[in-house]
């Protein structure tokens, strides 16, 4: 005992508690970094594997007419009415956004707007919906969320 006092004077108990404080502290903010890298690490691989879903599609629905790239210059793109959309070229006509709304609705062309009667383009909603392989309209909205994904991959940087 130093000074007549015990070995836990408020002082040294203070000075514990703050410590461990900042030892907990510690723990909890690595804890909570660790996990908040794995599940962005989580999150990139599945949207990974989500834009290489989406570019399996396009290869298979969209690049015949819009081209390996996306620039509208497909095999097919001078068979029909109206060119095929460059597809890089998306955000840059829409004030740098990508309108990822609007390009999941024109695939789909459930909807039946004056810009996609007007084209060639199929109306894909019915397409996947007849599918035997997604006809759920979850699957279908996954195809084409998988589409739109990918194509946000193609738009031309500044």
């Amino acid at each position: 005992m130093r000074g007549g006092r015990g070995a836990w004077s408020p002082t040294a108990i203070g000075r514990c508690a703050r410590e461990g404080v900042l030892r907990a502290s510690k723990f909890t903010t690595g804890a909570f970094i660790a996990a908040a890298a794995i599940s962005a690490n989580v999150s990139a691989r599945q949207q990974t594997a989500e834009v290489a879903d989406g570019k399996q599609k396009y290869d298979v629905y969209c690049a015949t007419c819009h081209g390996p790239e996306g620039k509208g210059d497909g095999t097919l793109s001078k068979s029909v009415r109206k060119k095929p959309a460059d597809l890089t070229q998306l955000a840059k006509k829409n004030n740098g956004q990508f309108p990822a709304d609007t390009v999941a609705k024109f695939i789909d062309g459930r909807t039946r707007d004056e810009a996609h009667l007007k084209s060639d383009m199929p109306v894909w909603g019915d397409v996947f919906s007849k599918s035997q392989t997604s006809s759920s309209p979850e699957e279908v909205k996954a195809r084409i969320d998988a589409l739109v994904k990918y194509i946000e991959t193609l738009q031309q940087k500044r």
